[in-house]
């Protein structure tokens, strides 16, 4: 079985990069794609532990079928852990970690923000909506996300839902709607760079 947790070297005076893939997705696709979000900083990309191959993910979950709240709670706490372990093993500012999460990740990557178990900047490629039992503070946090508005799998609102619940706790929150599907549009790509440039410091 392929590794779980991969990184790339990066500067370490630059915020380090967490990547969350959607279903089925390979750590070396996104550490490719964090590459090109942020060049300089160094990568940790951690799969799902949900499901091999293509139904590899997070935690199961459809756009019919809801998530079980004791297995993502597990398994955020289990992410978080494993990316604040791997900061500190290469001295990497874990209070400076940037989010990046797309579909399943995405939804994983903002119940953990606004759990509590990961810090920092984040950013949501179309986010499924997974409810939160215990919500922390976001006060002052900066979180951005997107949506096409001709995605089957998560609809704008859904992705509007998932972001009013960031606001109300206090984050700062940006979306980027595009025509697209549920695949990623190279405006969207570029969009999430370029915000990343002036957030993630």
């Amino acid at each position: 079985m392929d590794a779980l947790v991969e990184t790339m070297p990066g500067a370490n005076t630059a915020p380090p990069v967490l990547l969350l893939q959607g279903t089925g997705g390979t750590n070396l696709e996104m550490l490719n794609f964090g590459r090109r979000l942020l060049p300089q900083s160094p990568l940790i990309t951690i799969a799902g532990r949900q499901g091999v191959g293509a139904q590899r993910q997070y935690f199961r979950q459809t756009a019919s079928s809801p998530a079980d709240p004791q297995q993502i709670l597990t398994e955020a706490t289990w992410v978080a852990q494993q990316a604040r372990s791997v900061c500190a093993q290469h001295r990497w500012d874990w209070e400076r970690l940037v989010t990046v999460g797309y579909s399943n990740g995405a939804a994983m990557a903002a119940y953990a923000v606004q759990s509590g178990l990961l810090p920092g900047v984040g950013v949501f490629l179309h986010p499924l909506w997974v409810p939160v039992a215990h919500p922390h503070a976001l006060t002052g946090r900066d979180l951005w996300f997107s949506a096409g508005e001709r995605d089957p799998l998560v609809t704008p609102a859904t992705v509007q839902r998932v972001a009013d619940a960031c606001a109300q706790l206090g984050a700062k929150t940006t979306i980027k709607v595009t025509a697209g599907t549920h695949n990623l549009t190279p405006g969207e790509v570029l969009a999430a760079r370029e915000w990343l440039g002036i957030h993630a410091v």
